[in-house]
């Protein structure tokens, strides 16, 4: 139990240091927020890994679950100073830094029906990723983060061809909503997605779900491994489109 608690400790932290750098330098967000949010991050990441495990460790999700709704109260009194904008085409979504707990208790909450229904929670995780990461090689502009970025969703959607499956019985999805929110002036961080084909960007979470299969749905593996090289083929797009 002490060395898989200890592997859960270390592959959560390990995410938060790389959230953290991501964001301050990447996004140059000021440090009180990354922290914040790195922390929100690893906390989720932590909950992830214990329903992964061989007998799950329901401590451990519990704890992360209580951290993520402690951090989600005390969110407005830290003074953050940051928040998300999202421009599309015909819309404007803003999201105060402080929130993000509280989509990160979404997540684990998905990840707990997903472990009640015997889906595979380290696919429904790397999903969950893939998805977020492609979406933000869109909202990038950074060669060097678009070309990290894409690597990343590349070794995700190459795990249907290395790892082989356990069949299961077929489960469902649960889909955890976000309220719009109405906050009040800080410093933004834009991503502008008003020039991005959102059927391309749409795309890739598709196939990765397709590939991973989280759910066990899909019994025809030569589907998966199809759209695996399909989102392959996809990778090696964004990578020439970005050094190009």
């Amino acid at each position: 139990m002490g060395n898989t608690l200890g592997k859960t400790i270390a592959f959560s932290a390990s995410v938060a240091v790389l959230t953290l750098l991501g964001l301050v330098y990447g996004l140059k967000m000021p440090t009180i927020d990354a922290f914040y949010i790195a922390f929100t991050v690893g906390s989720a990441a932590a909950a992830a890994v214990a329903l992964t495990q061989r007998e799950a460790n329901y401590g451990v999700v519990a704890s992360a679950a209580a951290l993520l709704l402690l951090l989600a109260i005390a969110g407005p009194y830290l003074g953050l100073q940051s928040i998300l904008v999202f421009k599309g085409q015909t819309y404007t979504f803003e999201l105060p830094v402080e929130y993000i707990p509280w989509i990160m208790l979404g997540f684990v909450a998905i990840f707990g029906v997903g472990y009640a229904v015997g889906a595979d929670v380290g696919r429904l995780g790397l999903w969950v990723l893939g998805s977020m990461l492609s979406i933000f090689w869109f909202a990038v502009t950074d060669v060097t983060s678009q070309v990290i970025l894409a690597c990343l969703v590349g070794i995700i959607s190459a795990v249907p061809l290395l790892k082989a499956e356990r069949p299961s019985p077929t489960s469902f999805l649960a889909v955890a909503p976000v309220a719009m929110v109405n906050p009040a002036a800080r410093t933004e961080i834009t991503f502008d997605l008003s020039q991005v084909n959102y059927f391309g960007m749409l795309l890739a979470p598709v196939l990765l779900f397709v590939a991973l299969d989280p759910f066990r749905v899909i019994e025809n593996r030569t589907v998966k491994e199809l759209c695996s090289v399909v989102m392959l083929f996809l990778v090696f797009i964004q990578l020439l489109s970005a050094v190009i």
